[in-house]
């Protein structure tokens, strides 16, 4: 089953960009990423929502245990209000 992780913080959208651009450079072909999108809230400004997705959670358990991902998610609970949200894709529609 696809597993989507969905994180919420409040920060800069280009210093969002820049780290999730060294994630994949530090991660490299070892990421379990197979998809990220990096939103702006129109409604606050200053809030950045990203849409990561997974083949599975499993895939995104592997993903959590890289070193790259334990140190990036470490500095965004440090320097951010980060949220997680962990969501099971049931059905999906593409248009």
């Amino acid at each position: 089953m696809k597993f989507i992780q969905v994180v919420e913080q409040s920060g800069d959208m280009e210093e969002a960009r820049a780290e999730i651009e060294g994630y994949f450079e530090s991660a490299g072909d070892e990421t379990k990423v197979k998809k990220l999108i990096l939103c702006a809230d129109r409604d606050a400004p200053d809030k950045i929502v990203s849409i990561v997705e997974f083949e599975s959670w499993d895939s995104a358990t592997d993903n959590n245990e890289l070193d790259a991902t334990q140190e990036g998610a470490a500095e965004a609970q440090a320097t951010t209000d980060v949220t997680y949200r962990n969501l099971d894709v049931h059905h999906e529609w593409t248009r």
